[in-house]
């Protein structure tokens, strides 16, 4: 059993991911290929091969970590679309901060409101309240909120994929073409996942939302536990 979870897990993750990424990568149609997101197709495919073969979880994960351990260098990856539009960015670095401060505050306040209007417990609401950022500082933040890091977790890999799935199609819906605009948006909502998926058809905007993203980081871990305790205070 050990030996197949392994081969179930890093050698399929890879050639199943390169295989989907190759598929799309020849999808022309825009809306086909938004939905026909490697990233999302390979989490929803291997799910669906465990649940089917009822293979334990805890193993799998164990041996796919080094998956994990390779999560940090490809963050440091996006700063090469940075550095060749480093240019654009400085002269907007001001407003950059501006809107991700928004949006990070936005972030919490609406998350913390959806709970209250479905009488959702604290514990829940706690780790719901810092999603606008990368993985692991949600872990941090959440964990000195009192929520449960690992659905905060899950819940900023889920919302990155569905910012690389439809963020282009909702921006071609209301009309967003502005590079700036666009990667902003992603880099603060979507974060890392959601980055990734602008940087190879969209360089100019994925440059932002690297920058976008590593400032929400930083904004998440100042203004989150500072603003979610006042808005438990007013709500409650």
């Amino acid at each position: 059993m050990t030996v197949s979870l392994w081969w179930l897990s890093v050698p399929l993750i890879i050639v199943l991911f390169l295989v989907l990424r190759f598929l799309n990568t020849k999808t022309q149609h825009a809306t086909v290929k938004a939905l026909s997101n490697p990233v999302c197709w390979a989490i929803v495919l291997i799910a669906a091969l465990l649940v089917a073969l009822k293979l334990p979880y805890e193993p799998f994960a164990q041996h796919s970590k080094v998956l994990s351990w390779l999560l940090e260098p490809a963050i440091v990856a996006l700063a090469l679309p940075l550095y060749q539009q480093f240019i654009h960015v400085k002269k907007n670095l001001l407003l950059i901060l501006i809107s991700c401060s928004l949006g990070v505050i936005n972030a919490t306040f609406v998350a913390s409101l959806i709970c209250y209007f479905f009488a959702a417990p604290a514990q829940l609401s706690a780790s719901l309240a810092s999603l606008s950022v990368t993985t692991p500082i949600t872990l941090l933040v959440t964990e000195s909120l009192g929520g449960i890091p690992s659905l905060a977790a899950a819940m900023v890999i889920f919302i990155g994929v569905l910012g690389a799935i439809f963020g282009n199609l909702i921006f071609s819906l209301i009309n967003i073409r502005n590079a700036q605009a666009k990667g902003v948006a992603i880099g603060t909502a979507c974060h890392a996942i959601g980055t990734a998926s602008l940087i190879s058809d969209q360089p100019k905007a994925g440059a932002f939302a690297s920058v976008a993203m590593a400032l929400s980081a930083l904004l998440s871990a100042i203004i989150v536990p500072l603003l979610y305790p006042v808005i438990q205070h007013v709500l409650v």
